[in-house]
């Protein structure tokens, strides 16, 4: 009984060692505080003349750091496209004029709720009923990609109002 009770605890010490040398070499790998793995996302962003259609966006690859992929894709739509894509004909609201304006990003029961700094002064023509439509296809595209996200809701430094009041549109109920 001895025997066996002293070849468990040195089981269990193997086991302890294998799990802190795990931890240790993933850990190793990133920065601290932040998980080393990134995760493949999609942007949306308009090309070209939209003609009749104004929410027609098209998706663009970015990378982020999991786990907290829809805040990262979010913080990358406001960078906005990169100069290469630009040159390609991709656009829209985003630019470095917007970028860092996320606030806070929650889920709950399938529902985004996204805050933003407000930036409709930066953007002031997103106001338009074709503007509108655009900034929304950005935004809900971006936001509805990930499967525990079925629709988001947006407001400007917490203020659901402010935000749809500016694209002249009622705010959403949860």
């Amino acid at each position: 009984m001895l025997a066996s009770m002293r070849a468990s605890r040195h089981r269990l010490l193997a086991v302890v060692l294998a799990v802190v040398f795990l931890v240790a070499a993933v850990g190793a790998d990133a920065a601290p505080g932040r998980s080393a793995r990134t995760v493949n996302v999609k942007i949306f962003a308009p090309r070209g003349d939209p003609g009749a259609n104004c929410a027609r966006v098209f998706a663009l690859g970015r990378k982020v750091q999991a786990p907290a992929v829809l805040g990262g894709a979010l913080k990358a739509l406001l960078r906005g496209p990169t100069a290469s894509e630009r040159a390609r004909g991709y656009g829209g609201w985003f630019s470095a004029k917007t970028a860092g304006m996320l606030r806070s990003v929650r889920v709950a029961h399938g529902v985004a709720y996204v805050d933003f700094r407000n930036f409709s002064r930066v953007i002031p023509s997103a106001s338009s009923s074709c503007g509108s439509a655009l900034l929304l296809a950005q935004l809900g595209r971006t936001a509805t990609q990930f499967p525990t996200v079925r629709r988001a809701i947006y407001s400007f430094d917490g203020s659901r109002r402010a935000f749809y009041e500016w694209l002249q549109r009622s705010p959403p109920a949860d």
